[in-house]
C-alpha cells in the first residue's frame, strides 16, 4: 500500500473570532455576562462557589493592574504554583492582562532533593525567579534561595485597592505573542517548558469545540488540575471560547466520592466531561457497590466523555456507560458516547479524536477503542522511527508524527531540544508509536522512555537506576520496557536483566527469588506497580546496540515472539524450586480449609499453596483480610474470628491453629498483647505505629505492605476490644503497656515511632518514655495532630464517639457528624446505635463484618481513649520531630499548619511542635484528607514520603 498522511482543511475564522486571549475573555463577558464559572475546592467538596463571567472578567482585571506594582518588565515570567482551579485560573488570567508570561508549575516533589534540584532547574532555565504561590507552597521551596515569592492572598487583597475598566488591559497583544507555559513532566529528566502562542492556543480550542460541539448553552465539567494542558485548555478556554459555563472540581472529590459525579450531571446538567481509562475503570468498580441507588440520578444532560492519557479499554468503556444507564432514573434517555482522544502538552491537548462513540450498539473489533482522526487545521503521519521520515504504508505500525498550527512553538530556552522534536516540514515527533489504516489512528505503544501507570508518568531511566542496585542483577545489564497485557486496564512493565550468578548453578534458586523479591519491593516502592515478569537472561545473551545500550524495543520483540520463553520457563523453575524448599503442605483440616479460601482469595492452585505463607506478604489487603475472616466464619461456623487475630496470626499455619483453639476452647479469653505484626521481614530499623482515636489498626494494613521486606512494621491496638479485656484508664497506663511491648519486640534502639490523630499524642509519650529508659528514639512522626489534644477530648461525649467512628468508617461524612450531634444526644444509647446503623451503606457493614453489638463496643473503646486524653497536657520534648500533615476536618492546610501545628507568629502559644522537639522541627504535606489518607488513592504516595523521612533520619 503507499505512505499515508492524513489531514483534514482549517475552518475559516468568523469576522469576530478572538485573535488572542485577551480577545477570549473580553468577549465572553460582553456576549455572555451571566454565565457562570463554578468551583468545587478540595477543601470543601460539597458546595459550589460561582462567579459570573462578568465578574471574573472584572475581577481578574483588577488583579492585574495590582500585579503591575510588582514592577516586572513586560513579558516576565511568573511561575505560578497554586493547587485550587479558581485560584489557577485567576492567576494565569491576571498574568494575561498585565502583559506578564504565566508558567504553570504541577505539584512539587516530596522528595526533598528531587524538589530543591527542580526549582533550581527552573529558575535557570527561565532566567527568573518570580513565584505566585500559597503559604504552603512558599512552605515547600522556602530552602532554595534567590527566589521572590509572591503569596496569592496578598496579592488578591492588593486587587482590592483598583477598579479598572471591563476593557482595560496593560498591553494589547499579538497573535503570535508567547501567552502560557506548560512544564513537562520530567519523567525522562527535569522539565521542559512548553511555550503556546495566542494563536496555538486559538487554533486548537477552535477546533476542539467544534469536534465537541460546544454552543453557548453547554456546561462542560472539568476535574483535571488547572497546570495540566487539559485543564486549563481544553476545559477552560476552548468552552469559554463557545460561552460555554462551566464546574471545575478539584480531582479529589471525585476520586473519594464517585458518586458525587452522578449528582453533579444530574444537577447541574452536564453535557460533557473527562474520564481517563483508569478512572472509568475505578468509578465503575466503585460504583457497583451502590446497587441501593440504581434508577435515582437524572443522567440525560450527558452527552460525552472525553478520554485521553492513556489507551481506553473497549470492555472498561462498555461496562461504565452501562454501569451510567443503571444508576439513571430513565435509562433509555441516557445518550453517553465515550470519546477516546490523544493529544500532548505540545499540542495543546486533544488533537486526534474518534468519532463519538456508542460503546454498547457498536461492535467493538478490538480490545482497546480507536483514537480516530485529526481535528481541523491538524495532520498526522506514521513514519520509520529509525530516520523519522520515510512514511509508513497504511496498517503499519511506526512514530506518530503531528503537524498544524496549534503544535507549540518552541521550548523556553532549549533551542537543541526545540530542534531535535521536529523533522523536515514542521512535524513535530510525539515519541509514540501509532497505526493509521483506513483515515483512522490507534496506538501501539511508546518511543519515549516513560511509563504511564493509572495516568501518572514514571520515568524509566530513574527506575533502572535503582533497580541496577540489587544483588544479584549484573550492573548495567537491565532494562525496562512498557507492556499492557491483553484485558489490563492499565499500562504494565517487563524487566530484563542478566544475573550475576549462573542460573545453572547450586544455588540459582535462592538467590534468584531473593533477586526477584527485591526487584518488585524497589518497583512497587517507586511506581506502585510490580512487574507483570521478570526475565532473568544470560550475559551472553543480552545484546547491545552500537552505542552500547540494550535495546527495549528488541527485548521486547524478542518476548512477544515467544523467543523468551526457555528464559521464563526456567525462572519459574528456580522460583518453584525455591519455593518448594520453604515449602509445607497442608497436614490438619484446618490448615486445608485455609489452603482452599487462600487460593481463591489470591487466585492460586491449591497445590501452590503453603501453610508457611504470610496473608500480607504475598498481597493480602484490608479487603482481602475480611473476606478470609467472612469465609473462615462461615466454613466453620464460628460467630466470630476477631480480625485483629487474622492480623495477628498472618500466617496459615498460625491461624488455622487459632481457629483449632477457637474450636476447641470456646470463647476462653487469650492474654491482651498490644502488638500487631504487619510485617516482620526486612534488616533496616522497624516501624511502631499508635492507632488513631477509634482504637483498631486495620488502617495500616494498606500502608505496611509498601515495607515489605524493608523494616518490620508493627502497630499498637487499644486494650478493651475482646471480652474480658479491660479499658486503659490513663494516658500513663496506656504508655506503659505500648513502651514495654515496644521493648520486648525491639531490645534496643534507635527506635523509630509514629502516631496517626490521636495516636501522635500516645506516640509522643511513647518516645519520651523510651528515652527516658535511656534509649536512642531518632524518629518521631505525629500524623495530622497538634501535640495538645485535650481542648479537643473535653468536648467528645459518648454520642460524639460514636458519631466520630461512624464518619471513620464511612457511614457519613465528619460534617455530617457534626451536625447530627445535637440531636442524635438526645436519643437513648440503643436509639443512637439504631439510627446510625439504619444510615450506614449496607455494602461497608457486610465489608467490616460488624453487627450493632460490636459497634457498640467498638465505641466504648473509642470512649475510653477519648477519657485517656481529657487530661492530657504535653510535657517535656524529644530529640527530633517530623510532623506529617494534610486537610483537617475543617479549615485549610495553611490555617491547620500555622495555627495548630506551627507556632502563631508574635508570640509563643507553648502547643506548637517545635515546643517538645529539641531539634528543628520538619512539617511534610502529604496528599487526601484527614480520614483518607491511607486509602489506596493515597496511600501509595504517602508511603514514599513517610519512606523518604525515615531515611533522612538515617534509618
Amino acid at each position: 500500500m503507499a505512505p499515508v498522511a492524513v489531514s483534514l482543511a482549517t475552518t475559516t475564522d468568523f469576522v469576530t473570532a478572538p485573535h488572542t486571549l485577551h480577545d477570549v475573555i473580553a468577549q465572553a463577558a460582553e456576549w455572555y455576562p451571566l454565565h457562570e464559572l463554578s468551583f468545587i475546592s478540595s477543601l470543601a467538596q460539597d458546595s459550589i462557589q460561582t462567579k459570573t463571567f462578568s465578574a471574573f472578567n472584572q475581577y481578574v482585571r483588577n488583579l492585574a493592574r495590582a500585579m503591575l506594582e510588582w514592577g516586572k518588565p513586560r513579558g516576565s515570567v511568573i511561575v505560578v504554583y497554586l493547587t485550587e482551579h479558581e485560584d489557577n485560573m485567576t492567576a494565569v488570567w491576571a498574568c494575561l492582562l498585565a502583559g506578564y508570561l504565566p508558567c504553570l508549575q504541577p505539584a512539587l516533589s516530596a522528595q526533598q532533593a528531587h524538589k530543591e534540584g527542580h526549582v533550581a532547574h527552573i529558575k535557570n532555565l527561565l532566567g527568573s525567579a518570580t513565584w505566585l504561590t500559597s503559604e504552603l507552597g512558599a512552605e515547600q521551596i522556602t530552602s532554595i534561595s534567590g527566589l521572590e515569592v509572591h503569596l496569592f492572598s496578598e496579592f488578591k487583597s492588593s486587587g482590592e485597592k483598583f477598579a479598572v475598566g471591563a476593557d482595560w488591559v496593560a498591553y494589547k497583544a499579538k497573535p503570535d505573542d508567547d501567552a502560557i507555559m506548560f512544564l513537562t513532566s520530567g519523567s525522562t529528566g527535569f522539565s521542559k517548558a512548553v511555550v503556546h502562542t495566542h494563536r496555538t492556543i486559538l487554533t486548537a480550542c477552535r477546533a476542539q469545540g467544534q469536534n465537541y460541539g460546544l454552543t453557548s448553552e453547554s456546561k462542560v465539567l472539568n476535574w483535571i488540575g488547572f497546570d495540566h494542558v487539559g485543564g486549563s485548555l481544553e476545559f477552560h478556554i476552548t468552552p469559554l471560547l463557545h460561552g460555554a459555563s462551566q464546574l471545575h472540581v478539584h480531582a479529589s472529590a471525585i476520586i473519594t466520592g464517585p458518586l458525587r459525579l452522578l449528582r453533579l450531571i444530574d444537577e447541574q446538567s452536564i453535557q460533557l466531561a473527562f474520564g481517563p481509562n483508569f478512572l472509568l475503570s475505578k468509578l465503575t468498580r466503585d460504583l457497583e457497590k451502590r446497587s441501593d441507588l440504581f434508577g435515582c440520578f437524572d443522567l440525560s444532560s450527558i452527552k460525552r466523555i472525553n478520554s485521553e492519557g492513556e489507551a481506553i479499554v473497549s470492555k472498561t468503556a462498555q461496562a461504565f456507560v452501562a454501569m451510567m444507564k443503571k444508576f439513571s432514573k430513565n435509562p433509555s434517555a441516557v445518550s453517553l458516547v465515550i470519546a477516546p482522544g490523544f493529544g500532548v502538552t505540545e499540542t495543546c491537548a486533544g488533537c486526534i479524536y474518534n468519532y463519538p462513540l456508542d460503546v454498547l450498539t457498536t461492535e467493538l473489533a478490538r480490545e482497546f477503542l480507536d483514537l480516530g482522526r485529526p481535528l481541523n487545521g491538524c495532520e498526522m503521519r506514521i513514519v520509520d522511527p529509525a530516520d523519522g521520515t520515510t512514511l509508513r504504508p497504511d496498517g503499519e505500525s511506526g512514530e506518530l508524527q503531528i503537524r498544524g498550527q496549534m503544535v507549540f512553538v518552541r521550548y523556553y530556552n532549549n533551542a537543541e531540544a526545540t530542534s531535535s522534536s521536529f523533522v523536515e516540514g514542521g512535524w513535530f515527533r510525539t515519541g509514540d508509536v501509532g497505526i493509521i489504516e483506513n483515515g483512522v489512528m490507534r496506538l501501539g505503544g511508546r518511543i519515549k522512555d516513560t511509563i504511564i501507570v493509572h495516568g501518572i508518568s514514571y520515568g524509566i531511566p530513574e527506575l533502572e537506576t535503582n533497580l541496577q542496585t540489587v544483588e544479584g542483577v549484573m550492573h548495567s545489564f537491565l532494562a525496562a520496557a512498557c507492556y499492557r497485557a491483553p484485558g489490563q486496564d492499565t499500562e504494565g512493565f517487563i524487566i530484563f536483566y542478566s544475573p550475576t550468578f549462573n542460573l545453572d548453578g547450586a544455588e540459582a534458586s535462592t538467590e534468584l527469588s531473593a533477586t526477584h523479591r527485591a526487584l518488585r519491593d524497589i518497583c512497587v516502592k517507586m511506581i506502585t506497580l510490580p512487574p507483570q515478569f521478570i526475565i532473568p537472561i544470560p550475559v551472553n545473551q543480552m545484546e547491545r546496540t552500537t552505542l552500547g545500550k540494550l535495546s527495549r524495543a528488541r527485548l521486547m520483540s524478542l518476548f512477544k515472539q515467544g523467543q523468551l520463553a526457555k528464559y521464563i520457563t526456567r525462572s519459574e523453575e528456580l522460583l518453584s524450586e525455591a519455593r518448594g524448599i520453604s515449602f509445607v503442605a497442608p497436614y490438619t483440616e484446618t490448615e486445608k480449609v485455609f489452603v482452599k479460601i487462600y487460593a481463591g482469595i489470591f487466585n492460586l492452585i491449591e497445590s501452590k499453596v503453603s501453610v508457611s505463607d504470610n496473608f500480607f506478604e504475598i498481597g493480602g489487603t484490608s479487603l482481602d483480610a475480611i473476606r478470609l475472616k467472612r469465609e473462615g466464619e462461615e466454613y466453620f461456623g464460628l460467630p466470630d474470628i476477631p480480625s485483629i487475630q487474622i492480623l495477628k496470626h498472618p500466617v496459615l499455619s498460625s491461624l488455622a491453629h487459632y481457629v483449632d483453639f477457637l474450636l476447641s476452647k470456646g470463647t476462653q479469653t487469650e492474654e491482651y498483647d498490644p502488638i500487631v505484626p504487619f510485617s516482620v521481614t526486612g534488616n533496616k530499623t522497624p516501624i511502631f505505629f499508635v492507632h488513631p482515636g477509634v482504637g483498631e489498626v486495620l488502617i495500616f494494613v494498606n500502608l505496611a505492605k509498601y515495607f515489605q521486606n524493608e523494616r518490620p512494621f508493627y502497630a499498637f491496638r487499644a486494650r478493651g476490644f475482646d471480652s474480658g479485656h479491660l479499658f486503659f484508664t490513663s494516658m500513663d497506663e496506656m504508655v506503659s503497656c505500648y513502651a514495654a511491648a515496644a521493648k520486648r519486640i525491639q531490645a534496643t534502639g534507635p527506635y523509630a515511632i509514629a502516631g496517626y490523630s490521636y495516636g501522635g499524642a500516645v506516640a509522643f509519650e511513647v518516645a519520651k518514655r523510651l528515652e527516658a529508659m535511656g534509649e536512642e528514639v531518632k524518629f518521631f512522626a505525629p500524623i495530622n495532630i497538634p501535640p495538645n489534644i485535650s481542648d479537643h477530648m473535653c468536648e467528645l461525649d459518648w454520642t460524639a464517639a460514636l458519631l466520630n467512628l461512624s464518619a471513620f468508617l464511612g457511614f457519613m461524612s465528619r460534617y455530617d457528624a457534626d451536625d447530627m450531634h445535637p440531636s442524635v444526644s438526645l436519643l437513648t444509647r440503643q436509639q443512637q446505635l439504631e439510627f446510625v446503623w439504619k444510615l450506614s451503606p449496607p455494602e461497608r457493614i457486610v465489608e467490616l463484618q460488624l453487627t450493632l453489638e460490636k459497634l457498640d463496643k467498638w465505641t466504648d473503646v473509642a470512649m475510653s481513649l477519648i477519657n485517656c486524653g481529657v487530661d492530657y497536657i504535653p510535657t517535656g520534648s524529644v530529640s527530633a520531630v517530623d510532623v506529617f500533615y494534610t486537610t483537617p476536618f475543617a479549615g485549610s492546610n495553611v490555617d491547620w499548619l500555622n495555627n495548630q501545628l506551627k507556632p502563631w507568629t508574635g508570640w509563643s502559644r507553648g502547643e506548637a511542635w517545635s515546643d517538645f522537639s529539641r531539634s528543628k522541627v520538619s512539617y511534610i504535606l502529604v496528599p487526601g484528607e484527614h480520614t483518607t489518607l491511607m486509602d489506596f488513592e493515597y496511600v501509595s504516595q504517602f508511603q514514599k514520603i513517610f519512606r523518604s523521612r525515615l531515611e533522612a533520619r538515617g534509618l
